[in-house]
């Protein structure tokens, strides 16, 4: 299988093992208007919904594409586009790649045979979800980092007394506010944002720590 794949290089390396050595994968940051998809049999961009625009080629080529779909979802990703390609949502966020199972949304739920054959041959496991804004494991995820700065805030306990009794208390591979940093903040508060704007809930009411450390552009953690 000939793959393009488009992302910025933290996502890349990540995406990078779950390709083996039988397929051809051909990386750049952005797919330019211009780019040449014909030859290729699937298509991924790992950004985005981060993308301001996605260029109407991706759409319109034909192919099988996929698509971080986290911030926003598939149906937001594509509206009022000229669709000819088989189109699928993927969990690309930082550390979720890494995962052995891949968390996947679909466009038409009568593609997901097509699909089924794709992640086959790339030797995936995988596990369908709905296509809404946050996916699942990101969202329950999110909500639980979220909360943590709101123990945080109240003084409750240290972050580092947080991230340890959440490892030690509930077998997380690593605590909370650990996690955050790996994954980015800008990426939790983004999300949680979308989640909240869509669905109007005041339980996705993000944290004032949270807020002002995106403002500030901080981690939890030096380093």
């Amino acid at each position: 299988m000939k793959i393009a794949v488009a992302g910025k290089e933290k996502r890349l390396i990540e995406f990078r093992t779950l390709i083996s050595a039988e397929h051809e994968l051909i990386e750049v940051e952005n797919f330019p208007a211009q780019f040449d998809f014909s030859s290729f049999d699937l298509i991924v961009d790992l950004n985005a919904d981060d993308r301001e625009e996605i260029v109407d080629s991706v759409f319109s080529s034909g192919k099988n594409i996929l698509l971080c779909a986290v911030k926003k979802s598939l149906k937001q990703l594509t509206d009022g586009k000229n669709i000819s390609s088989t189109i699928a949502g993927i969990n690309a966020l930082p550390t979720f790649l890494s995962r052995p199972i891949q968390e996947i949304s679909f466009l038409k739920e009568e593609e997901n045979l097509n699909w089924k054959n794709i992640f086959e041959n790339l030797n995936w496991k995988t596990r369908i979800v709905k296509d809404k804004i946050g996916m699942v494991t990101p969202r329950i995820l999110f909500m639980i980092i979220n909360e943590a700065c709101f123990t945080l805030e109240e003084g409750t306990a240290s972050k580092e007394d947080i991230d340890s009794g959440m490892k030690m208390g509930t077998a997380y591979p690593i605590g909370p506010f650990e996690w955050a940093d790996k994954i980015g903040l800008k990426n939790i508060y983004e999300t949680l944002l979308a989640i909240q704007q869509e669905a109007n809930d005041h339980r996705y009411k993000i944290c004032t720590i949270m807020k002002s450390m995106f403002l500030n552009k901080e981690k939890f953690y030096l380093g």
